[in-house]
């Protein structure tokens, strides 16, 4: 495997500092206000290198739940026959820590938490979710993808993943949450589903 050069490395931490200085200032002093020019600083970079690596604030704001976003739509887009959406999210829910560091996670859920309107705004990445989610669940209970019963599933699992990314990690916390996060979902499609025997 290549490694990647200088130049991509030093790309990678210019880009990673202004995402965490604009998660933490986002979550200390709100996403409203903090301007651009507050997070170059805070980056050590200048306000055109902002824009370079984030086009606006709000890419900077939903950079990190969008990157969890494709990791949980290539997860459902590649799941393997007769395994089960509630299966796919657990999973997700199981290995998406590894992929998310302790500062970044506690910079998110406190963000999310000080600004209450970031958890419900779409981005291109969450629609594609929406769109691939609507899918497999109607797949599971063989229904339309615009039926109610997928469209409230939607919504309770939006939820559970809203909920997810801002529970603070520590493995009990986390044990905690991915039992009570299995008997949500598999209870809610058992309830919505034509096959009152649902599975995992």
């Amino acid at each position: 495997m290549t490694q990647p050069s200088l130049r991509e490395r030093s790309k990678e931490r210019r880009r990673r500092a202004i995402q965490l200085a604009g998660m933490r200032l986002f979550a200390e002093q709100g996403y409203d206000s903090t301007t651009v020019a507050q997070i170059a600083a805070a980056a050590e970079v200048s306000t055109r290198s902002v824009s370079t690596y984030f086009p606006t604030k709000l890419d900077i704001a939903t950079s990190s739940s969008d990157a969890a976003s494709n990791r949980l739509t290539a997860s459902l887009s590649a799941r393997p026959l007769g395994k089960t959406v509630v299966a796919v999210f657990l999973d997700w829910m199981r290995h998406e820590p590894d992929f998310t560091d302790q500062e970044e996670w506690q910079l998110r859920a406190t963000m999310l938490s000080n600004n209450p309107i970031l958890a419900s705004t779409g981005t291109p990445h969450s629609a594609a979710l929406l769109r691939v989610t609507a899918r497999a669940v109607a797949q599971d209970l063989g229904d339309d993808p615009a039926s109610m019963a997928v469209q409230i599933l939607l919504g309770v699992l939006a939820g559970v993943v809203l909920q997810f990314q801002l529970v603070l990690r520590d493995a009990s916390t986390e044990d905690e949450f991915l039992r009570a996060a299995h008997a949500a979902l598999t209870g809610a499609f058992e309830g919505l589903s034509d096959n009152r025997h649902y599975q995992m």
